[in-house]
């Protein structure tokens, strides 16, 4: 009786095990062809894997390569069906590709609106009017005053500036553009990956953007002010103070 049971059991697992492992062959060519853009055949295959052996994975593949193939409303499709299985964290990335694809198709649908509307008649061309000339103005000379690119503290407020403005600039780039590359990965956990790096680069851009922001605004006035008050006004000097855990730099002199 115990053999007879056995037998029985394994003619139950036998093709549910042989389906499995011809779906994950499936799923193998699929990411072959996704890798190099071939998105008919990938799209082909991961079906196929799917009607094997109907894992959660393999329809956000398939809604991933129905996106990047230009068939956005297949793939708000997909991805719907996707979140009757998905994880949270799952469920929020397949939300956000759902408002992109929507955003995509109402895009294409006002631009064909608008394609079939009439132009508007062209307002007629106003002549120009003559303008009456400048009257010269007399040129007064200005007392010298001290360069005020040589000012100390406007130098360094403008290199810690511009040094802001440029390793935020870099990092804002860095993230947008690990973002754009982060939605062409088909594994979920490589997608949710690349998108903390790519957003922790943005912020680190946003912050010294404004920090940078901040420094050559002080660096623009200081400058202004040296300008307008000459040499005498403006010394100063810098003087390093130590502290405990580090060292700190002080400054004295007129505004």
């Amino acid at each position: 009786m115990k053999l007879a049971y056995l037998v029985i059991l394994t003619a139950l697992l036998v093709p549910g095990v042989a389906r499995a492992d011809e779906a994950q062959d499936h799923v193998d060519r699929a990411t072959r062809a996704y890798n190099v853009q071939d998105w008919p055949t990938a799209l082909r295959e991961y079906k196929q894997a799917y009607e094997l052996d109907p894992k959660p994975e393999t329809l956000w593949s398939i809604a991933q390569t129905q996106r990047l193939s230009g068939d956005c409303r297949g793939a708000i499709l997909t991805y719907r069906a996707y979140l009757r299985g998905a994880s949270s964290a799952g469920a929020n990335a397949a939300e956000n590709w759902i408002k992109q694809c929507q955003t995509t198709l109402d895009a294409q649908q006002k631009a064909i609106d608008d394609s079939m509307k009439p132009e508007p008649a062209k307002p007629p061309v106003a002549q120009p009017q003559p303008q009456p000339q400048p009257q010269p103005q007399p040129v007064h000379a200005k007392a010298e005053h001290r360069s005020w690119l040589l000012d100390p503290l406007g130098d360094t407020l403008a290199v810690v500036g511009l040094a802001g403005l440029a390793g935020g600039s870099y990092y804002l780039l860095a993230g947008n553009s690990d973002m754009s590359a982060a939605s062409g990965k088909s594994n979920y956990q490589q997608y949710s990956k690349a998108v903390d790096n790519a957003t922790s680069e943005q912020h680190v851009g946003d912050i010294a953007l404004i920090g940078g922001a901040v420094f050559a605004a002080l660096a623009t006035w200081r400058y202004i002010s040296v300008a307008s008050r000459g040499s005498d006004e403006a010394m100063q000097s810098f003087a390093p103070v130590v502290v405990p855990g580090g060292a700190i730099v002080t400054y004295g002199g007129s505004f």
